[in-house]
């Protein structure tokens, strides 16, 4: 199953991209490899992919250079598309580098040895800003593909076929010619005749409706497309078609992160407080991610179960480092709250018998199975920890949920009551999904529950915890942040529609208002620690939202001490 899985995502980025949900892709990447889906996508877009067709069947008829001309046929349409993308996407040239610098590993242990690896090498190089070290006669081919600048179809094959006529020894059969500028000049499709007539299209424009209708086991069973055959016209599974409205409705959003916790009644009146200004008709959502039983809630459901798997798994075989981070961490807070008052654990050897301790007296010779008076002084402090849960995290949803587990775990140890939540962006839902709250300890489990998707419009999600936050003189609450110091809510990331600026929340626009809304939790008196788990290249935005409060975890080992060294500041201030 979590192949058939994995497979639906690679195809959903596809038809979103492609604004097309009616098709089986003909080949689709990795999801890490995102990138490619999106090119892929988008080119059936922009592109005529019937005459995309057409065109390999005229270069493939025994031409020992169809699979070079196929290669690079679909290097110059992906960089048309990547430059048409570019301009209304803002995380397409980061996907794009990360995607060259994966490619080029290969070429530092061995020279390009075929046209294929040269283009490759020569092409993601310059992605890279790194020159091309070929000969003068390869770069000029080079140079002559990539001058080719256009998304009408029929131009571009015209134009890429006099490229290869002019450095390949290449030739067609006359009425292959004619039928060659026939496509051309009519902007139509031809049947081109060869030997491998069999061989798979390099694009597909299959009606998804007809592999449904005969029951495609990857799909039907997968989906659960015989328990509800309606969901087919919800372009069920699709998750991100800006022109659909089940994906842009409230139901989506339930199916996709779980029943809604809080009366509609109640969400309307916070929106009306704190969805103003730069975040107008912006809805919010609250979870705790339990699922319906119906179809689309079912298969997103399983998509959930896979990810607490994983966390799971890298958790629990951390058992060692986390179980020192909890203790050092605990122990540090003690320590503090000693300093600061005559603070007692709850159960000591002497008070009042705990009846549902009592048997680890003799079992473990562990006597401290008594109840002491807590000191009412220890609740004097609140946790509040809030997890980035964009999709921008989702190589590190693992790490995120197992820093959240230690905190979490710590605070417990030494009863600070802590909420744990994640926080994301979707469909201009902005969603919480709430683990666990102040009252309920030792439910921290729940943590492996963290995934990651959408976006991140961060300076609504601390304006809303603002919102919850009982400011009263006789609580001190602290704000632990784990974010990768990038707010980013940007319609275009997740499809092609160009928004208006003002519309965006992006850039230093989204930077400024989230630090805006952490100087206003600040000036509450509520303390807030980022935790910036990102990449270089969003460390400084981290500093300008967090200042002074802000610090950089690249060592599992050394988080407790980070958090500590903060909680200590802020008990003994």
């Amino acid at each position: 199953m979590t192949e058939s899985l994995d497979k639906i995502r690679e195809y959903n980025i596809i038809w979103d991209f492609a604004d097309n949900y009616r098709f089986t892709p003909a080949k689709s990447y990795p999801m890490d490899e995102v990138y490619k889906n999106i090119i892929y996508g988008f080119t059936y877009k922009t592109f005529d992919t019937k005459i995309l067709n057409s065109f390999f069947a005229y270069l493939r008829s025994e031409n020992p250079f169809y699979e070079e001309f196929k290669y690079i046929t679909n290097l110059l349409i992906e960089e048309i598309s990547f430059k048409k993308l570019s301009k209304e996407n803002l995380v397409i040239d980061d996907l794009q580098k990360e995607y060259a610098r994966k490619k080029l590993i290969r070429y530092r242990y061995h020279e390009p040895d075929n046209l294929i690896e040269q283009m490759e090498k020569a092409y993601y190089g310059k992605v890279l800003n790194k020159p091309i070290v070929e000969g003068p006669v390869f770069r000029s081919i080079y140079q002559a593909i990539f001058k080719i600048n256009t998304t009408d179809t029929t131009v571009l094959v015209d134009e890429l076929n006099d490229v290869f006529k002019t450095y390949f020894n290449f030739e067609r059969a006359k009425e292959e010619e004619e039928l060659f500028e026939k496509m051309v000049e009519e902007n139509k499709p031809q049947e081109f005749k060869s030997e491998d007539d069999d061989s798979p299209t390099e694009y597909s424009d299959e009606n998804i409706d007809e592999q449904f209708g005969i029951g495609a086991a990857e799909f039907t069973g997968l989906i659960y497309y015989e328990d509800r055959k309606e969901d087919l016209n919800k372009n069920l599974m699709f998750m991100n078609s800006s022109q659909d409205d089940y994906h842009s409705s409230s139901e989506f959003i339930e199916d996709f992160f779980g029943k809604p916790i809080l009366p509609l009644g109640q969400i309307e009146k916070i929106e009306k407080e704190v969805a103003t200004g730069i975040h107008s008709n912006k809805k919010l959502y609250f979870t705790k991610g339990e699922y319906t039983h119906k179809p689309n809630a079912r298969f997103y459901k399983e998509n959930r179960r896979e990810q607490f798997e994983r966390n799971k798994k890298y958790i629990e075989s951390n058992f060692a480092i986390n179980h020192r981070n909890i203790n050092e961490l605990s122990l540090a807070i003690k320590n503090s709250l000693a300093t600061f008052e005559d603070y007692v654990d709850v159960t000591k050897n002497y008070g009042v018998i705990d009846s549902a301790k009592v048997w680890r007296a003799p079992v473990v010779h562990d006597y401290d199975v008594f109840l002491n008076q807590e000191n009412d002084e220890v609740t004097k402090f609140k946790v509040d920890l809030i997890l980035d849960a964009s999709a921008s995290q989702i190589e590190r949803q693992h790490i995120v949920a197992n820093q959240a587990y230690i905190i979490a775990k710590a605070m417990d140890e030494v009863g600070i009551p802590i909420r744990v939540t994640s926080f994301s962006t979707l469909r201009d839902h902005t969603v919480f999904n709430v683990f666990r709250d102040y009252n309920e300890k030792n439910k921290n489990t729940e943590v492996y529950n963290f995934f990651a998707a959408g976006s991140n419009r961060d300076g609504l999600a601390f304006k809303t915890l603002h919102h919850l936050i009982d400011i009263t003189e006789d609580v001190r609450h602290l704000v632990i942040v784990l974010s990768d110091g990038k707010p980013n809510d940007e319609r275009a990331n997740i499809n092609t529609v160009k928004v208006k600026d003002k519309d965006q929340y992006t850039g230093q626009t989204a930077i400024d208002d989230t630090a805006f809304e952490i100087r206003n939790l600040r000036n509450d008196n509520v303390s807030v620690l980022g935790v910036f788990t990102g990449e270089d290249d969003d460390v400084e935005n981290a500093k300008l939202i967090y200042n002074r409060d802000f610090v950089r975890i690249t060592n599992l080992e050394n988080f407790s001490k980070v958090v500590s060294i903060f909680m200590k500041n802020q008990i003994l201030n």
